[in-house]
């Protein structure tokens, strides 16, 4: 395998879950041509006994179960991390757990991911895993909101979908993809397509001149205003004070609006 080539594990306890989303659109077709490689690996094999158990009641009580730490060791040392040498990781390796606990997953981490050389990503379940987990590897708990999963196969597959399109190869036209929501800290412009005119709504005649400059001042100009109303508080932690041309003279909702900080 080609060492600068992206290798992502996906720890799981149902693997065809990824069946789907692995095999179709850019995620699928860029596995196909060897941009990253992919490989799902099932939890179970690692279980306890005869029936393979993997989770376990949590001491104290009060309901619900956990991951046991023995099947989450087993597996993770079978991948070549050590729970006896923690600073022994490979360099540019990611070990990831899904947690409602965890960072926010964002577009600036997405990057930095598709970056590296290695992500293992560990789907939770239940009510997490035994804590002690944690101490025996270096890894980072991530969350996609601010909200509760039946389990972290969908955090993980939009985490895996987020880091392969930034891939180098994995999107025809890259540029596309600086020009997306959250890459540089606000929400994308609007976008028109054919036709021109429809039930008497025109395309904004900008988009149309043919000047590459007013263009993009245009998309620069309506995606701060789309982020203003759908988005304020991103508008907040970003400085704008070159976000658009100095001829350009209707930012007062937003000035006036947010501290620009």
């Amino acid at each position: 395998m080609n060492a600068s080539k992206l290798k992502i594990e996906i720890i799981t306890l149902f693997p065809s879950y990824f069946d789907g989303p692995l095999r179709e659109s850019i995620l699928g077709r860029g596995i196909r041509e060897g941009l990253y490689n992919i490989e799902t690996i099932n939890l179970r094999e690692f279980g306890l006994g005869k029936h393979k158990v993997v989770d376990n009641a949590p001491f104290g009580g009060g309901g619900g179960m956990a991951l046991m730490l023995e099947p989450l060791t087993k597996c993770l040392e079978s991948l070549g991390y050590s729970a006896d040498d923690p600073n022994g990781f490979e360099k540019d390796c990611h070990l990831i757990l899904t947690s409602a606990a965890g960072k926010k997953f964002e577009q600036k981490l997405a990057v930095e991911y598709s970056l590296a050389r290695r992500l293992t990503i560990i789907c939770g379940h239940y009510l997490g895993v035994d804590e002690r987990l944690l101490s025996l590897f270096p890894m980072e708990e991530i969350s996609i909101g601010d909200f509760t999963l039946t389990g972290g196969e969908p955090a993980a597959a939009v985490m895996v979908d987020a880091v392969c399109r930034l891939v180098p190869g994995a999107l025809r036209n890259f540029s596309s993809a600086q020009e997306d929501s959250h890459q540089e800290g606000i929400l994308g412009a609007p976008v028109y397509t054919r036709p021109e005119i429809y039930r008497e709504m025109p395309t904004p005649k900008e988009l149309l001149s043919g000047d590459h400059k007013k263009v993009k001042e245009y998309r620069r100009q309506s995606a701060l205003e789309k982020t203003e109303r759908m988005r304020p508080d991103l508008l907040r932690k970003k400085d704008i004070s070159e976000s658009v041309s100095p001829d350009k003279q209707n930012l007062a909702p937003i000035q006036n609006g947010i501290c620009l900080e």
